[in-house]
Formats: C-alpha cells, structure tokens, sequence
C-alpha cells in the first residue's frame, strides 16, 4: 500500500525534476519524442514570458513579442526572474547529451535528432517551414537571421506549438546554457544597435 501511494503522488517525475505539464495536451503530434519533456519545456518558457515578458497586456501573444525582439539584438533572457523550477529544468534538459552538440564553443541544438525533425515537420507555415529547413541542412541558423522572420510571424505561436518549440530548444535554453559559461559576456556590456530593430508598423 505505501509503494502505491509513493506511486500515485509522484506525479510525472523524470530524474528528480517533478514535471508540472505532463497533463496538458500534446501540442502536435510526435511520437518518437518525449513529449512530456518537450511540453514541460515549452509551458515553463511561455510561464516565463508571460509573467516577465507580457508588460501591458500579460498575454501570451505580447510575452512572445517582446521576447522574440531579444534574439535580433542577442540579448540575454532576464535572468533574476528566473524561478527555481526553471533553473531545475535548464539543468535537466542541458543533461540530455542527445540533444545538443557542441558548434562555435556553445552548445547548441543537435539537427541530426529526430525530435529536431519531427518539430520541424509540424510547422503550420509551409513557407516557414521550408526556410527553417534550409538553414538547418546549411547549418547557418543564426538569432540575427531568424528573429526578423519570427517576429513577422508572431501571433502563429499562439497556436503553432511546433513553431514555438522550435523556438524554445534553438534559441532559448541554449542561451541560458552559455549564461552559465565563463565566456558569456552581460547585455550591460554588449555594443547597443546603432539603428532602431523594428519599424514603427511591421506587417503581420
């Protein structure tokens, strides 16, 4: 009986980090991955933004806005929001060799993974999708390339879980992994733009 309760009230626990989102509904379809990890990485991203990212409004929509605006200028995410929860998560999935490799001293996002691939394939932007493709077989996927088009793109994170995912192993836990290296060098200390990222209307 206590084995059984021990069981019943350890919810979805991979390797001691207590998953929150196991329960939420697959966001696409995908089964050779471990989905249950791929949602708890892309709802603690979007808990993320939408807590610290959502000024006016505190949408989803806005939290994605203003984040995406980060990865043209390559600025850092804030770090002193940075929960216990995610912190444990960034750990956890930075343990995961399979998922990374290391290019240009950073790790970064293994392409050769299938779960790269099945993301990937369930973009809804057949023109997005294709592009991403591209950069990926010519490995030149840059924040400074992307982050004009993303942004264009936008409000399709709201509903393209595969777009957002995308985004979030490419270009957000990557980043959090270099914060944690001796080489990172702090937005106060990075050259400012010398031109102005987005014009005042940008079409949607």
């Amino acid at each position: 009986m206590y084995v059984l309760i021990v069981l019943v009230l350890s919810g979805c626990k991979k390797e001691n980090l207590q998953f929150k989102y196991s329960e939420k509904e697959d966001p696409f379809l995908c089964s050779t991955a471990d989905m249950d990890m791929v949602k708890e990485a892309l709802y603690v991203f979007e808990d993320y933004i939408l807590q610290n990212y959502g000024f006016l409004t505190k949408d989803i929509e806005e939290g994605y806005e203003n984040y995406i605006k980060l990865l043209v200028d390559d600025r850092a995410p804030a770090s002193e929001y940075f929960n216990e929860h995610l912190i444990a998560l960034k750990s956890f999935l930075k343990d995961k060799d399979e998922l990374w490799v290391l290019r240009d001293g950073q790790l970064r996002l293994n392409y050769d993974q299938e779960l790269v691939s099945c993301i990937v394939d369930n973009i809804q932007d057949e023109e997005l999708r294709q592009n991403i493709d591209a950069l990926i077989s010519s490995n030149t996927i840059r924040a400074d390339l992307m982050g004009p088009v993303l942004f264009r793109k936008r409000k399709q994170f709201v509903t393209d879980k595969a777009l957002a995912s995308f985004v979030v192993f490419e270009f957000f836990y990557p980043k959090l992994f270099y914060m944690d290296s001796p080489d990172y060098v702090e937005n106060v200390d990075r050259p400012k733009p010398k031109e102005k990222l987005f014009p005042e209307k940008v079409e949607n």
